[in-house]
């Protein structure tokens, strides 16, 4: 505990220290550069005098482009560079790297995403997700659609409460995933390819391919990524005898068409599909399964999304609209949780001896934003907002026997959704002096909710029907002051919300009383930062602390008297929390990074599933990282890129006290290391992930309806090729 006080003393230290010596951060950088055509953002580079480049990164956070350094939050980014250093393909591979950040999957693509200690195993996401302008969140903890990381521009990282701007579910933060625009002034593109061997298991192989095509120079362009992913399977089943059954098959395909009529208007049309094949889930206890069901994971979806921008010179009017067709099934095996009790029921032994039990989501969701913004220009800055959400769920679900049936259902549902939200909000910021800017803004939310379900128990059935209307109005406070270009503090107030729900009040059969909905959870976050920019950017220095109180949180309880487990509002989570970045290139060919989060949200009041005391559901309390890249020039045309990562994650626990259960998150330390060389439009190289093959689970099952762990992937060695043209 001293040593948190300490982490929090010294990062209010750095910001007193900036108040009492500015100068130390005055080191300016003169920036000259644009935005690509037809891209929203770029990054900017400067010479400094030793004659290298220096990056300067753009991005649209607060939805118009600026410095990151210009953001008076807390967010992180990956650009496109960074991820191809890495050679990532997905966000858990991102996450200890960036602070407060920590997810985990059942299976390829089925996240679990927290930030800054703020998570939940039911109800809807506690972070915000987006691809460009479309919200990726589907109303339910652990299936949003997994983004693959191809040809993305960068990937934004906003943490605490971003209600205002982004809306429901943003109460730790915001991700954002920004695609690679069409360049429109020349043909390029670029074609990857990589082979990996996993420890104890198969072997994998990606091959991805861009191609950038200017149909009309300066005014029409078309870009589109392919990609094919075989992700390597490491778990072995005990009942088959199969090996590997983890393996996964990814198909990405996306393609995006932007037009610039004049230098007014910008229109593009981007289309995405995507298609997941996984036989089992990560479930395992040392990398082998005893289901006796497979536990598979079969995901497609289509996303098309359309955006356009027209600049009136006093503002710029921006408006997106998108559609998401997604198809989810997955299974688990539930054999050991039924068939022990099927005697009861009069079933003679050894008639069924598996229970599988399949889910399959059908989404379609249509959302629409519209957006005035004076694009924060002169003194006086501001802009007004309105979205529009219609979300449909069909889940139907019904238990599977083998070898024998059953003349009774064991479990069934028939579940059809619809949600019909919109929103409306304003941001203002006001220059009080040249350095010193104040800014507040306001969302009102509204969520319309029709619920009908047929369930099934044991040959039981139950019908329920409910609706509601669920409102949050949600406002942010900002204040930040800039000593110089390259160095600013700010301080932020902010709520953030995520919507409510039904219970099934049949489920009791009319013996209990159920309450027949919960109500949204809030958050209010307060925070202060301060961001550096040093030595003409060859330092760099992000930090701040943060308090959270999160109330009315969702809860696991029972009905009163009874044994069916219901959804209430109840309890109140509180607590610190800090944040530090740092960059340091002191040479052109050597950058070292290095980042650490750190939280102690807890239950100040007990909720219904949790006592005082109780961390919040698997949250990562610490993380940190460190990572090296080298890129020494070896002749005058190879350069080379030697690079490692490390990735620290400390232990955390999913509390489920109405169930009898503490299931620990172990910590975890993960190395990896890439060596290879560019040589101009082609580089190669050999990587390992998990270089000191860490073991430890995800999660330490029995949890939920699954038996067993959720695995950590082994050490993976391959090699990756990229030609670019």
């Amino acid at each position: 505990m001293t040593r948190k006080c300490n982490l929090v003393k010294w990062m209010l230290g750095l910001v007193a220290t900036t108040a009492i010596f500015p100068a130390v951060a005055s080191a300016q950088s003169v920036v000259d550069g644009s935005a690509v055509a037809g891209s929203e953002v770029a990054t900017q580079a400067t010479d400094d005098d030793a004659g290298f480049q220096l990056d300067e990164i753009i991005v649209t956070a607060q939805r118009y482009a600026q410095r990151l350094q210009d953001v008076p939050l807390s967010i992180s980014v990956m650009t496109s560079d960074e991820l191809k250093s890495r050679s990532v393909s997905t966000l858990d591979e991102l996450q200890y790297s960036i602070p407060g950040l920590s997810t985990y999957e059942y299976g390829v693509g089925q996240q679990f995403i927290q930030l800054r200690g703020i998570s939940n195993t039911l109800g809807s996401s506690t972070v915000g997700l987006y691809l460009d302008e479309t919200p990726l969140i589907l109303d339910r903890q652990g299936n949003a659609l997994g983004i693959r990381l191809l040809d993305l521009e960068r990937v934004e990282v906003l943490r605490g409460p971003q209600a205002t701007l982004y809306g429901e579910g943003s109460m730790g933060g915001t991700l954002r995933y920004i695609p690679a625009a069409p360049k429109l002034d020349a043909i390029g593109g670029s074609v990857d390819g990589e082979y990996s061997s996993t420890k104890d298991g198969g072997d994998g192989y990606k091959i991805t391919g861009v191609l950038n095509l200017p149909l009309v120079t300066d005014r029409l362009g078309l870009r589109m990524v392919a990609g094919h992913e075989r992700v390597g399977g490491f778990i072995d089943s005990l009942a088959t005898g199969k090996k590997d059954v983890n393996v996964a098959d990814v198909t990405t395909l996306r393609g995006t068409l932007l037009a610039t009529p004049n230098d007014r208007l910008d229109v593009s049309v981007m289309g995405l599909y995507q298609e997941t094949d996984q036989e089992y889930q990560e479930f395992g206890v040392n990398r082998k399964t005893s289901a006796i069901v497979p536990t598979f994971n079969k995901d497609r979806y289509i996303l098309g999304q359309v955006k356009g921008s027209y600049d009136f010179d006093f503002a710029e009017l921006n408006g997106s609209a998108s559609y998401i067709d997604r198809d989810n099934t997955v299974q688990a095996d539930v054999s050991p949780f039924f068939v022990p009790f099927l005697p009861l029921f009069g079933v003679p032994a050894g008639v069924v001896t598996q229970v599988g039990l399949p889910v399959d989501y059908d989404y379609r969701v249509f959302s629409a934003e519209l957006r005035l913004s004076s694009q924060n220009q002169g003194v006086f800055g501001w802009s007004i907002g309105t979205t529009y959400r219609n979300l449909k769920l069909d889940l139907l679900s019904e238990s599977e026997t083998a070898p024998g049936s059953l003349a009774f259902v064991i479990n069934a549902t028939d579940q059809k959704i619809a949600t019909e939200s919109f929103a409306i909000y304003g941001d203002a910021s006001y220059e009080l002096t040249s350095e010193l800017k104040a800014t507040v803004g306001l969302r009102y939310y509204e969520e319309r909710r029709v619920q009908d379900t047929r369930s099934t128990s044991f040959g039981v059935t139950s019908v329920d029907s409910n609706k509601g209307t669920f409102a949050s109005l949600n406002p942010r406070f900002n204040l930040s002051y800039n000593f110089s270009r390259n160095s600013i503090v700010y301080a932020n107030v902010a709520k953030g919300f995520r919507g409510g729900g039904f219970n099934l009040t049949s489920s009791g059969g009319g013996i209990y009383t159920i309450p027949p909905s919960y109500e949204p959870d809030k958050i209010w976050t307060y925070e202060v930062g301060t961001k550096h920019q040093m030595f003409d950017n060859r330092l760099i220095l992000d930090g701040g602390v943060y308090y959270s109180d999160w109330s009315d949180v969702q809860s696991y309880s029972f009905a009163p008297g009874g044994v069916i487990p219901i959804i209430v509002n109840g309890g109140q989570v509180t607590g610190w929390g800090a944040e530090l970045s740092v960059s340091l290139r002191p040479t052109s060919d050597l950058t070292f990074t290095a980042t650490y989060g750190w939280n102690n949200l807890e239950y100040a009041e007990a909720g219904e599933d949790k006592i005082k005391g109780d961390p919040v559901d698997g949250a990562v309390r610490e993380s940190y990282s460190v990572s090296l890249d080298y890129r020494p020039s070896i002749s005058d045309d190879i350069t080379g890129m030697p690079r490692i990562d490390y990735q620290h994650a400390g232990s955390a626990q999913i509390t489920l006290r109405n169930f009898g259960q503490i299931i620990a998150r172990p910590s975890r330390d993960l190395v990896n290391v890439r060596v290879g060389a560019d040589f101009g439009k082609f580089e190669v190289a050999v990587f390992v992930n998990n270089l000191f093959d860490e073991d430890a689970p995800n999660i330490i099952g029995p949890f939920g309806v699954f038996a067993e762990d959720l695995e950590q992937r082994p050490r993976v060695i391959g090699v990756n090729a990229r030609a670019s043209f």
